[in-house]
């Protein structure tokens, strides 16, 4: 699938805001036949730029979560400590 470079960056904007990827298509304005795709690109697709674009939109804001959570954790959050403990636990090998 071969979008433009500004393509591209309104889908790392739109995985950013943690929006689906057929919802994504939609907004893009692809046709049907394009949207199921572009959701087949970003799931399995690895070294495509749509594929990168995607995820590191995705991934940007779950950064950006985390590091608001582990903030909260550490100035005391009862909130905020268990899903910091939650990612400790994912992140053991």
């Amino acid at each position: 699938m071969n979008l433009t470079d500004e393509e591209l960056i309104r889908v790392e904007e739109m995985a950013a805001a943690l929006l689906p990827a057929e919802e994504i298509a939609i907004l893009l304005g692809l046709p049907a036949e394009k949207r199921s795709l572009l959701i087949e690109v970003v799931k399995n697709h690895i070294n495509s730029p749509v594929y990168m674009a995607f995820h590191r939109g995705r991934l940007t804001t779950k950064l950006e979560l985390r590091k608001t959570v582990i903030k909260l954790a550490k100035h005391g959050s009862p909130a905020a400590e268990p899903i910091a403990d939650k990612y400790l636990t994912e992140q053991m090998i």
